[in-house]
């Protein structure tokens, strides 16, 4: 932005020294100087150049100074005027002077810095003079395109002293109608009764502003809804002269409040209504979402036991093919040696221990894997608990209280007891673990009806009749994250060398193969209680074959039988093979159910079969056993695994007609089988 161009004076003096020396004067001041010699030469520059200032000068040849000043003051008001002469010596003088219109007067000879001094000070009053009419002009522009506002002044006692378009527009009066009159008339008569206009204009004064809404008087006596406020106005000492006071109509503005106050009433009460809807939806859909996420933990946790449970019954199987021969080594090495052979005895017996020992591991993995041989009789829980209390208390010791309950009339479940013995055994001694010091276990059996409503309540537990046997303690308790893995093989919290991790997972499995449900209730500091689902034995079975024992081995001779052997593992089969020959039995060896097959064909003395569940080349050993009693039905029949993956296992049953031995077995177990066998 280009500086402002210093002011323009114009320098009227006929006398040419003295016309010089205020040139040179007012330029080092820093002025532009323009020159006249006469009155009507200054006439045209003023003219033609306005300047800022004349500096005139009272006698001229052609015409007078006062002249000359009237001329400029009446054709350009705004330009400066300052008389300077010899002749300013009486008041007289002076008076002439000013009334020609000049701002101001010097008396030659006049110092330059005294010129100077009196040429800033007009021009600082020039300067001023524009500034406030500019001020002002730009306030009445701007009070008059307000045209929604009403603008009005005051005096000190309420009279209206200036008015402004816009309030024309809003309050319907014209200024001539309103100036010089009180503006209490805008008000209403309540508020004239309740001295508003007096209170709002001590409200002003004592707090430099007064704010307010409220109802007012339009010209015809329309009232409407105004907004607005009354500030003091002050003088130039600071002083109070009146009152400025701005209002607005806002009645639209307070309908639609009024609108937006009933609608928004409205709309909370249908949010709140919409509110307990979302929140009963909201509540509803957590509950199916913790639900769906519960059953999915679940099905993650029964993929994960089912995957292990496959890879543990394979390595299962294995194992127990081979602990068959290391077993049955073991046992023909000590029936083998010489009675003076102890050291060698010892080491066969360390030998048949260790492998006795490790048959119990893989038996654990089995029943973890629901891949175990079940032997299930109809069942009554509370009796057999019963009958385990003197095991119980000799395990535990005395240091643990146990009590027992049942309900009356408790319904029969088909289970393998023994498996069960071991099931409840096993719980006992955890519970006995988690009470080092002093404790109670409490073993409960009741009948529960489990409808399809309550699914959840049970871990998946279908709907249905169960007999539910719970072994609950009083000792330290599991956090969640421990009750999460409990049932995880190998999983354990006791110290190395106290435990494999199998107890609950061995549980686990033989409750589910046997088609029941065990879920975890647990408070760390306050117990354990184990909950085990069995379903309820329907149908014509036998109630007093509940308890009833297993029927004595039968001593009888198996000497001049055949016996076909089908296995596959060379190991195996010739250990098998060995042993039957070591009773007295014939033995014919196959390797598959083909080989098996065309054997049959060839030897009609064949009186019993001895199989491998798992044969390769299509056929197992169950199809072996239905193919060869089709063709031969006296044909006995023995089969033998190391796992069933429900081969011959079905709904907890062995089908009619099978008999089974579990690898790894003794040879005093195979010969006690065989010769139950054949003597039945």
């Amino acid at each position: 932005m280009a500086a402002a161009l210093p002011e323009l004076i114009l320098n009227v003096d006929d006398n040419e020294v003295a016309r010089y020396t205020k040139t040179r004067a007012l330029r080092h001041g820093d002025y532009r100087v323009l020159e006249a010699r006469g009155g009507q030469e200054a006439l045209q520059l003023v003219r033609a150049r306005r300047p800022d200032l004349v500096l005139l000068d009272v006698k001229l040849p052609d015409i007078s100074g006062h002249e000359v000043c009237q001329i400029i003051k009446r054709e350009f008001p705004t330009i400066l005027v300052l008389q300077i002469s010899a002749s300013f010596v009486t008041p007289g003088d002076r008076t002439l002077g000013l009334d020609s219109g000049a701002d101001s007067y010097l008396i030659q000879p006049v110092e330059p810095q005294e010129l100077i001094a009196a040429v800033r000070a007009l021009l600082r009053m020039r300067r001023a003079e524009q500034a406030a009419r500019e001020i002002n002009e730009r306030y009445r522009v701007i009070v008059d395109s307000a045209v929604d506002y009403a603008i009005i002044t005051l005096d000190l006692a309420g009279a209206v002293t200036s008015w402004s378009t816009g309030a024309t527009a809003v309050l319907g009066y014209e200024p001539d109608e309103m100036i010089g009159h009180s503006g209490a008339i805008l008000f209403t008569d309540e508020d004239r009764i309740a001295a508003v206009p007096a209170t709002e204009m001590a409200t002003a004064l004592s707090q430099g502003r007064a704010a307010d809404e409220r109802w007012m008087r339009r010209k015809g006596g329309a009232v409407f809804w105004a907004g607005g406020q009354m500030v003091p106005l002050r003088d130039a000492g600071g002083g109070v002269n009146g009152f400025l006071k701005i209002l607005r109509d806002q009645t639209s503005q307070k309908q639609a409040e009024e609108e937006l106050r009933l609608f928004n009433d409205e709309l909370e009460r249908e949010v709140q209504a919409r509110t307990r809807e979302l929140q009963e939806a909201n509540l509803a859909l957590r509950l199916e979402i913790e639900e769906r996420e519960r059953t999915q933990d679940a099905l993650r946790q029964a993929q994960k036991m089912e995957a292990v449970g496959q890879l543990t019954g394979g390595i299962a199987h294995d194992f127990n093919n081979l602990l068959t021969v290391v077993i049955g080594g073991a046992e023909a090495l000590d029936r083998r040696l010489p009675p003076d052979a102890a050291d060698l005895r010892r080491r066969a017996a360390m030998i048949l221990e260790a492998a006795r020992r490790a048959a119990s591991l893989t038996h654990r993995l089995l029943a973890f894997s629901r891949q175990q041989a079940l032997d299930p009789k109809p069942t009554a829980l509370a009796g057999l608990v019963n009958g385990m209390l003197e095991i119980l208390r000799r395990t535990l010791g005395e240091h643990i209280e146990i009590e027992t309950s049942s309900v009356d009339g408790l319904w029969l479940v088909s289970i393998d007891r023994n498996q069960l013995e071991n099931t409840v055994l096993n719980l006992a001694v955890n519970a006995r673990d988690a009470m080092p010091q002093i404790g109670k276990l409490t073993i409960q059996t009741a009948n529960v009806e489990h409808a399809a409503a309550s699914a959840q309540g049970h871990g998946g537990l279908k709907p249905g009749q169960y007999v539910r046997l719970t072994v609950r303690d009083t000792g330290t308790g599991m956090p969640k994250d421990v009750i999460d893995k409990a049932f995880d093989p190998f999983f354990t919290t006791k110290g190395v060398g106290h435990g494999t991790g199998l107890g609950l997972s061995q549980v686990y499995g033989f409750v589910k193969q046997s088609g029941g449900q065990i879920e975890i209730d647990s408070t760390v500091g306050e117990g354990t209680a184990i909950n085990i689902y069995l379903p309820r034995l329907t149908g014509a079975a036998d109630r007093g074959s509940a308890m009833r024992p297993a029927t004595a081995a039968v001593d009888v001779a198996p000497e001049g039988h055949t016996v076909l052997v089908v296995e596959d593992e060379d190991v195996v089969r010739a250990f098998s093979a060995e042993a039957l020959r070591e009773m007295g039995l014939k033995v014919i060896e196959a390797t598959d159910g083909a080989g098996a097959l065309a054997a049959l064909d060839r030897h009609a003395d064949i009186g019993m079969l001895f199989a491998d569940l798992g044969l390769p080349g299509g056929m197992n050993g169950r199809q072996l056993a239905d193919e060869v009693r089709r063709r031969r039905p006296e044909i006995k029949v023995l089969l033998t695994t190391g796992y069933t993956r429900n081969t011959i296992i079905h709904e907890g049953r062995l089908d009619e007609g099978v008999n089974l031995v579990a690898k790894p077995f003794t040879y005093e177990t195979l010969a006690a089988r065989v010769k139950e066998i054949l003597a039945g």
